[in-house]
């Protein structure tokens, strides 16, 4: 798994956000100075990770950021994704790495999850507008959560300077 510091891999895959599908790259994302939280998880519908993604949609610091994205990444297809997302309200983009190489290139992509092979482990990247990572975290059990506060910390990051709430900035 990549570890805070190293540079993220970028990506080029479809995805859907709001119904309409489109490519996503992460660099779409960096180049207007945001940070980008990528979740994986394995599967739409696996209660596990419906309590992840709605947990992400719900963390009203990261959704009243402006300067933030977040984007689900998972094999289901952008179909599945659409269907997903509209019923539990998921209003950011869900991305299809159908072949599992973005889960590869970060590290997170598991031999076998519950008889399905090629699948990515739950776990959450913030990546800062350098593409520098900036906060690493991966389930060890099913029903595991991100720690949200030290997610928004991480996405105040740019390279070694955090800023603050208040605007203040340390290293």
């Amino acid at each position: 798994m990549l570890q805070v510091g190293q540079q993220a891999p970028e990506f080029d895959v479809p995805g859907v956000t709001g119904g309409r599908i489109d490519n996503h790259t992460l660099g779409e994302y960096t180049e207007h100075s945001w940070a980008v939280v990528l979740l994986f998880y394995p599967f739409d519908f696996h209660p596990s990770c419906t309590s992840q993604l709605c947990l992400l949609r719900d963390a009203e610091k990261l959704s009243l950021t402006e300067n933030t994205v977040v984007l689900g990444i998972s094999p289901d297809s952008v179909y599945s994704h659409e269907e997903f997302a509209e019923q539990h309200r998921i209003d950011f983009p869900l991305l299809s790495d159908s072949d599992g190489q973005i889960a590869e290139a970060y590290g997170v992509l598991v031999e076998e999850i519950e008889g399905h092979r090629n699948v990515p482990r739950s776990s959450l990247f913030v990546v800062d507008p350098s593409q520098n990572i900036q906060y690493a975290w991966q389930s060890e059990a099913p029903d595991e959560e991100p720690d949200l506060k030290a997610v928004e910390k991480a996405t105040n990051c740019h390279g070694d300077r955090c800023e603050l709430p208040d605007g203040k900035s340390y290293l």
